[in-house]
């Protein structure tokens, strides 16, 4: 497991959210997920990666870069422009 997976859960307006990263560390692959439906994918190639996405009214970004020396990733999440704390596996 990368320190990018992440899972974050997000009430906005009544709705909820589950926001979920995946990295796949032997590939680089991103998978970013909301509601266990994947709507972002991408690939981390020693270059950070922003995933925007839309949750309801909400603009959110998923940002996932690099850490201990190229060696791990690491993902945070912003709604609004905001910081969101992860839940901790």
């Amino acid at each position: 497991m990368s320190e990018a997976d992440n899972t974050w859960r997000v009430d906005l307006d009544g709705q909820h959210y589950e926001i979920e990263v995946n990295h796949y560390t032997m590939t680089g692959r991103i998978d970013v997920l909301v509601d266990g439906s994947v709507v972002g994918r991408k690939r981390l190639l020693f270059t950070q990666r922003e995933i925007p996405l839309r949750l309801g009214q909400h603009a959110a970004q998923v940002t996932v870069d690099f850490a201990n020396l190229g060696f791990s990733a690491r993902s945070k999440l912003h709604v609004d422009g905001r910081y969101v704390e992860p839940l901790r596996r």
